[in-house]
């Protein structure tokens, strides 16, 4: 049976073990001989757990230093939790527990814009994970594609770079918006509407509250991101004001502001930012793209513009340039880390006369906005700057046209027959721009032409014009 063995013990000179003893010997070696080889084999097969083969894993570039893990479950009750605030480079893992598909997706519902990367593709089934790691700042709200009213929210910060505060808010005038700002509840967008209708119910809160809309836009995308801060997704959106008659798109405005400081990539392609916006609100995000490059580039209008030529629409553009210059002219420089106006108060008019020709329009539109921060209320001395210059017919109807929109806040409720006697004596045609301005804020600001029209007939001496400029009527 075992030649060897047995030739070796026939040679030696000593007493041979008996039978018992041998197959004790050769059973204890066998087992050593198998122990060995199992515990060998069991060490190589030590491996990590395999990942579950449907599981579908999409990971952004990440910031190694800031690397940590989240866990979101969802069931039958949604997302859980849903808001999460998380450090930049940390990887969230959306479990699904319910008895349905599971598709993450960026809001909105169904494009995936706001952050096209962070969408799941596909779905994954019960007890599936989808893994995303968040490599840039902002909040961004998501849902589920498959049952699109469960929603979640995931804000994303820098815990090395703090984003700098923005208060447009003009003094006295704070509390108010704090009132309004705390109208807005964490993970409930419909707390919008709430806000939009005080502001609504408060007339003369409504024709003066640009600068505090602003402020509103930016706690809006702090809590809920671009979409849902918007308010396109929302169904109840259709039952309040488009977003761009908030404050004259204040709050718009606001919203793109955050977002571009947030991620500043939106700067190279300035048009993405609107692209999904409602053909009836283009205009006005366009003109919050102006406001957004202001910020970036430190009250530079140069730049500004610069940055406004990326956008390929030239309407869109211009809309753009109009941004820019009211910021220019009327923004306050607190909040935006320079303590220069990047013009010469005594003489408003400089860099509209300096302009080259396609920005002289958006320029002198709101030049007169320059002259009243200090002369308060000087609308004689504001008409004055616009026809005792020299400038162009052109140039001069569009410096009135502009004074319009600055006046339109002075007037009580939607009664313009104050206004009347600052343009008088001026020639129909400049009469005329000046009351196009000041319907065209009206309207902005969510007034009818019901309204205006009846607003209209109250003129002594320019009803005509008035009722002409509303309707869009030639006057020549």
């Amino acid at each position: 049976m075992f030649p060897q063995f047995t030739r070796i013990c026939k040679n030696a000179h000593y007493h041979i073990p008996s039978m018992a003893v041998l197959f004790l010997l050769v059973a204890t070696l066998a087992f050593t001989l198998y122990f060995l080889r199992s515990l060998m084999q069991e060490n190589i097969s030590i491996t990590p757990a395999p990942i579950p083969p449907n599981t579908h894993t999409l990971v952004a570039p990440t910031t190694p230093h800031h690397l940590n893990e989240a866990v979101v479950t969802y069931s039958e009750t949604g997302f859980n939790p849903r808001s999460l605030n998380i450090p930049i480079g940390t990887q969230v893992s959306f479990l699904n527990l319910s008895g349905i598909p599971l598709w993450v997706a960026s809001d909105p519902h169904p494009a995936h814009s706001d952050n096209p990367i962070f969408d799941e593709k596909q779905s994954v089934a019960s007890g599936e994970t989808y893994q995303f790691t968040f490599d840039a700042i902002g909040t961004f709200s998501y849902h589920n594609h498959i049952h699109s009213l469960d929603r979640g929210f995931i804000r994303v910060f820098d815990p090395d770079n703090d984003v700098p505060n923005i208060d447009k808010t003009v003094k006295g005038l704070e509390s108010k918006r704090d009132k309004l700002v705390s109208m807005l509840v964490p993970n409930e967008p419909d707390s919008i509407f709430v806000m939009i209708d005080a502001i609504q119910s408060d007339k003369d809160l409504l024709l003066n509250c640009h600068d505090i809309a602003h402020d509103l836009g930016h706690r809006a995308y702090d809590l809920f991101g671009f979409s849902e801060a918007m308010t396109f997704n929302n169904p109840n959106h259709v039952k309040h004001p488009l977003v761009q008659y908030i404050c004259a798109g204040g709050y718009m405005h606001g919203i793109l502001e955050s977002l571009a400081l947030y991620q500043p990539k939106f700067l190279n392609n300035p048009s993405i930012m609107c692209n999904d916006v409602p053909q009836s609100d283009k205009a006005s995000c366009f003109h919050g793209i102006g406001h957004v490059f202001m910020l970036a580039y430190l009250r530079n209008a140069s730049s500004s513009v610069a940055g406004c030529r990326q956008i390929p629409s030239r309407a869109d553009m211009y809309r753009c340039f109009e941004g820019v210059r009211m910021e220019q002219f009327w923004g306050n420089t607190d909040h935006i880390g320079t303590s220069t106006l990047g013009w010469d108060e005594r003489d408003p008019l400089a860099p509209c006369i300096a302009s080259i020709a396609d920005e002289k329009p958006t320029c002198f539109l709101y030049v007169t906005f320059g002259y009243l921060r200090s002369h308060k209320k000087d609308y004689p001395g504001a008409v004055r700057l616009c026809t005792e210059n020299g400038l162009p017919n052109n140039d001069a109807a569009f410096c009135l046209k502009g004074l319009g929109i600055t006046m339109m806040s002075k007037f009580k409720g939607q009664h313009l027959e104050g206004s009347e006697q600052y343009v008088k004596e001026l020639p129909r045609d400049l009469r005329y721009a000046f009351y196009q301005g000041v319907l065209g804020y009206a309207r902005l600001s969510g007034v009818s032409d019901v309204e205006l029209t009846s607003t209209c007939g109250l003129l002594v001496h320019d009803s005509d014009i008035c009722i002409s400029a509303l309707n869009g009527q030639s006057i020549i």
